[in-house]
C-alpha cells in the first residue's frame, strides 16, 4: 500500500511550524459524514463527568466541530471531483478479452479528525483530516456489463490532509 501525503502548497510552513503540536493530543475522533449534526457545546453545558467546559475547552469543541461538517463537505467534494469516480470509472481490455473495471472512493468509515491549537496567531488551529481511499474493481464480459458489475475493494490507499484556520475559515 502506498502512503500519500497531501498538504496545501501555500500552508506548510504554517503546517511545519505545528508539527509537533498533532502528535501531543487526545486520540482523533471518528467522523460519521453521513450524520454529521454536530454543533460546539452551548453556553454553560458541560462534558460528560458533569465538568462545566472553560472558554478554551469550549472554544476547541466548538472548532472540533466546524471542522468536521468542513470535513464531511471536503470528502463529498473529494469524491465527487475523483479523475476515478464510479461515474468516470476506468475501464480497459484484458488480454483474456474480458473488461476490467475500476474506480476509487473514500470509505466514510474509514474517516478520522483530529484538531488542536497552534502557536501561530495567524493560524490558531491546525486540522488533520484522515482517511482511506478504496479502490474497487469488477471484470465483465462488456464495459456495460462492467458498469453495472458487482464491485469488490481491492485496494485501500491511506490519505492524510492537513489543514489550517485562518480567518475565519479552514482552508
Amino acid at each position: 500500500m502506498k502512503l500519500m501525503i497531501r498538504i496545501i502548497p501555500t500552508l506548510t510552513a504554517l503546517v511545519l511550524a505545528a508539527t509537533p503540536l498533532l502528535a501531543v493530543e487526545s486520540p482523533s475522533e471518528k467522523v460519521n459524514v453521513s450524520k454529521l449534526e454536530l454543533a460546539g457545546p452551548a453556553p454553560g453545558s458541560s462534558d460528560r463527568t458533569g465538568t462545566p467546559f472553560a472558554g478554551e475547552d469550549r472554544q476547541l469543541a466548538m472548532q472540533k466541530a466546524d471542522f468536521m461538517k468542513f470535513a464531511a463537505t471536503k470528502v463529498k467534494e473529494m469524491n465527487s471531483n475523483n479523475l476515478l469516480s464510479r461515474s468516470r470509472m476506468q475501464i480497459d481490455k484484458g488480454r483474456d478479452g474480458l473488461y476490467r473495471a475500476c474506480f476509487h472512493e473514500i470509505d466514510a468509515a474509514s474517516l478520522s479528525c483530529q484538531v488542536r491549537r497552534s502557536q501561530s496567531s495567524a493560524a490558531p488551529y491546525v486540522a488533520v483530516l484522515s482517511y482511506q481511499e478504496q479502490v474497487f474493481a469488477a471484470s465483465c464480459a462488456t464495459p456495460e456489463a462492467c458498469r453495472q458489475g458487482q464491485f469488490v475493494p481491492v485496494e485501500a490507499i491511506p490519505n492524510r490532509h492537513i489543514f489550517v484556520y485562518s480567518n475565519g475559515s479552514w482552508n
